[in-house]
């Protein structure tokens, strides 16, 4: 699995134990709508790990559902999973935030070019605590 993949399945996992603990999803019965976006959640996640091609896409339809039903929870996101989703997703940055992680992806190259071992979040403290970068 990719760094970005991985990466992409922390966050999603994370997002995922977050949410878990906030209503709809701490009921003890969900309703039929909550049980099946768990099931097709852990779907997108079991996915990538066997490097589907539809694990991206399946992703940021899920991330965009789960942004257009339950905006109350958005706020527990990551915003990086917007960005390292892509597509639809892209939509919910600002200007700021995209001209962040476009910088994020300057660096992630370098790495990447010089054939270096990364943690993505790692790179993205680094950006953030420096005082010159686009925050």
């Amino acid at each position: 699995m990719s760094n970005r993949t991985q990466y992409i399945v922390t966050l999603m996992t994370e997002l995922q134990q977050r949410w878990r603990e906030h209503d709809p999803f701490d009921r003890e019965v969900l309703d039929e709508e909550e049980q099946d976006f768990i099931e097709q959640w852990q779907h997108a996640i079991s996915q990538a790990a066997t490097a589907s091609p539809n694990f991206q896409f399946d992703a940021q339809e899920l991330v965009a559902r789960f942004i257009r039903c339950y905006p109350h929870l958005v706020p527990l996101m990551k915003r990086e999973l917007l960005w390292f989703l892509g597509g639809e997703c892209l939509h919910y940055l600002g200007d700021e935030e995209i001209a962040f992680y476009e910088v994020l992806e300057e660096e992630l190259y370098q790495y990447d070019s010089q054939e270096k071992d990364y943690d993505i979040s790692q790179v993205i403290n680094s950006l953030k605590a420096t005082p010159t970068s686009i925050q």
